[in-house]
């Protein structure tokens, strides 16, 4: 069935409810300069009578105080609420999750990764902290680490301000809940999912693919503490995204959009434009990642650390896999050397 929807901008005033049948989607869009992305967006999903919130926002409040007042402008009562699903673990997704549990008890769901994550369970916290020490060290820039990990460290002692207290319950890819299916696609995280309503069309996308394109894919570690590729992993994603027929998609930030293959498509060229300039860089004596950030990105490495230094881990191990250079380590530290140039 046809409908009509209006795409918010960040800072708008009047957010549209999306209906189709018996189902509708409440757009609740916080004007926010979180990261740079404009707002943080969550969705009350309507499917007959049962509502699902996706995602919560973050921990503040303002928020906070905004999400009430656009319930109360959607004439939805928190109580009618019936599930929360966090589409991933970061902290702008998942922020008053542990107020609406203070409420009233509520069923909160999550892929399997995220869950750890959420709970900030001993083992994961030492695994990460040790994960990142190693990795920074690897790659021959712990200088530039110094806060993340101070916010790990701290993370540690002082996780339950910011650990999720109620019971998680887990969600696997292909799963039916509510009226959506489960569809796993890491590679901004490894724990993120997104929710296909099949019969609409509608999918919401946490922070997989925005109406600009791919956020930042943040590099991270698997059960066993062995470093994975989230660009390798988004690029798998988006492949498989490509087979739903998505008309309309409720992102984490930004606009809400009905574009999504042509958004693929560019991001996809753009992976490989910053592959080809990473090999290019290496094959002009840029060895290290350290080299690599300075030679690419100039002031901002050091501004954006956490972010360009996944990236540009994430396109060698890409460009590693598909046999464009070679590593080794060096001092204790990875190198890069060009094996092949890609084709002009």
């Amino acid at each position: 069935m046809p409908f009509q929807y209006k795409t918010v901008e960040a800072g708008g005033k009047v957010d549209a409810i999306i209906k189709t049948g018996n189902k509708a989607v409440y757009p609740i869009i916080f004007p926010s300069d979180y990261s740079g992305l404009g707002s943080i967006n969550c969705y009350v999903y309507q499917n007959g009578e049962d509502y699902t919130l996706i995602d919560a926002g973050i921990k503040n409040e303002g928020f906070e105080q905004f999400f009430y007042r656009k319930l109360k402008e959607y004439n939805i009562e928190i109580n009618q609420i019936t599930g929360i699903i966090l589409t991933h673990f970061h902290n702008d997704h998942i922020g008053i999750v542990n107020q609406i549990a203070n409420e009233y008890p509520i069923p909160v769901y999550a892929s399997e990764i995220a869950i750890p994550r959420l709970k900030c369970e001993d083992d994961y916290l030492q695994q990460k902290l040790s994960f990142y020490y190693d990795l920074y060290e690897q790659y021959g820039v712990p200088e530039f680490a110094r806060e993340r990990m101070a916010k790990m460290e701290n993370t540690l002692q002082n996780k339950e301000q910011v650990m999720i207290y109620p019971p998680i319950m887990k969600l696997e890819d292909g799963q039916a809940i509510g009226g959506l299916r489960v569809m796993t696609a890491p590679g901004h995280s490894p724990d993120s999912i997104c929710l296909f309503d099949e019969e609409t069309g509608w999918l919401f996308a946490g922070d997989f693919l925005l109406a600009t394109g791919m956020t930042n894919a943040l590099i991270d570690h698997d059960e066993s503490g062995n470093v994975t590729n989230p660009i390798s992993k988004y690029i798998d994603s988006i492949e498989k995204m490509k087979a739903y027929n998505v008309r309309t998609v409720f992102a984490g930030h930004k606009e809400i959009y009905e574009n999504l293959n042509e958004v693929m498509e560019k991001s996809l060229s753009k992976i490989e434009y910053k592959l080809q300039k990473v090999v290019s860089k290496i094959g002009e004596g840029n060895h290290t990642a350290k080299q690599l950030g300075d030679a690419i990105y100039g002031a901002r490495f050091a501004k954006y650390f956490t972010f360009i230094i996944s990236e540009i881990i994430g396109l060698t191990l890409l460009a590693e896999q598909r046999g464009l250079i070679e590593r080794e380590l060096r001092g204790g530290d990875w190198c890069f050397s060009v094996t092949s140039l890609i084709d002009q």
